[in-house]
């Protein structure tokens, strides 16, 4: 209390403002997390049931639904046929899994243990995907790969090898591969792709019928607004059917070729020194800001109507008591 009495007038309601702004603040990071939580799960809880590319035509009306055309004919039907469940069930006949496999060896003779490594890849009838392999120390930048090769840098001493090979094949690559030197880790994972693969096969059936209608509709067609409508959504449902066949040929390829990352080194190999540590903690950091800034503020817009209100208040309030703190004159 001595201190604020020793304080001046404007002193004193600079520190009133300053106290009132830190507590708004403070008040808006509990609103900001709170409106951000809702929405979140807001957004976790809506339906992510399966959605069927002919959903769109299935909801807008059909080209030509039955009704009279200008040329007095009845419009032809596209609607698509729906593939049912049983037929879904037997476009696959076995479970389809997505394997990849990590190995780490111990070898004496990094390059001659490299030139094996792709020599038991391409018996099996696979291929070396990407390749890394530092001999020695080299006054090049050569840790991180070369072009768009996608593997994790490797120092001198070491060797990385990513290889494709077909899944069939996979457990006798491994235990070839163990054979190339002292095995320091193996590692495996599967994954389940069979509802997916399913799921698309059965899609593209109902889409390929829908395209086969289409085309054959056009064939019939007999006006030029007939012809237009038919081959706009031709060309839409061509596009559909490509993407859908695109995404089932990505999960044969995933299914048929298993990825195996083999991991070299010698005894003179040197750890790697992430030199990104520094930079990613800044990244963190920035980024941890920039969240703290989005929660204050999406609690200031909350409480903006609230804030005005008040302030509104407040600054009528104190014209009242400064009109009732006036002297009176008289005459």
């Amino acid at each position: 209390m001595a201190i604020l009495s020793s304080l001046t007038d404007r002193q004193r309601r600079l520190l009133a403002w300053t106290v009132a702004i830190l507590a708004v603040l403070a008040l808006s990071i509990p609103v900001g997390l709170s409106v951000i939580g809702r929405q979140g799960s807001g957004d976790a809880s809506m339906p992510a049931g399966p959605t069927s590319l002919d959903s769109r035509s299935a909801e807008s009306p059909a080209v030509g639904s039955g009704a009279e055309s200008r040329d007095g004919g009845a419009a032809p039907d596209v609607a698509t046929p729906q593939a049912t469940a049983p037929d879904a069930a037997a476009a696959v006949g076995a479970t389809k899994l997505v394997r990849t496999a990590w190995l780490g060896i111990q070898v004496t003779d990094l390059t001659g243990s490299a030139a094996k490594v792709r020599a038991i890849a391409t018996t099996a009838g696979g291929q070396v995907l990407s390749e890394n392999v530092v001999t020695t120390d080299s006054p090049l930048d050569v840790t991180g790969g070369f072009g768009d090769a996608k593997i994790e840098p490797v120092g001198p001493s070491e060797a990385r090898l990513v290889l494709g090979v077909p899944s069939d094949k996979l457990d006798g690559v491994l235990t070839e591969l163990e054979r190339v030197g002292k095995v320091s880790y193996r590692s495996s994972s599967s994954q389940d792709v069979s509802d997916t693969y399913v799921d698309t096969e059965a899609r593209i059936k109902t889409m390929q019928a829908g395209v086969d209608r289409l085309r054959a509709l056009l064939t019939r067609a007999t006006s030029l607004e007939q012809i237009i409508t038919l081959e706009s959504e031709l060309t839409r449902r061509q596009a559909d059917l490509d993407a859908l066949q695109a995404r089932l040929a990505e999960l044969d390829k995933r299914v048929d070729q298993s990825e195996v990352t083999v991991t070299l080194w010698t005894s003179e190999a040197e750890p790697v020194v992430d030199d990104n540590d520094f930079v990613d903690s800044l990244r963190g950091a920035w980024e941890a800001f920039l969240s703290s800034i989005v929660v204050i503020f999406t609690g200031l817009a909350v409480m903006l109507p609230w804030l005005v209100i008040v302030l509104l208040v407040v600054l009528l309030a104190r014209r009242i008591l400064r009109r009732r703190g006036r002297p009176t004159t008289t005459d």
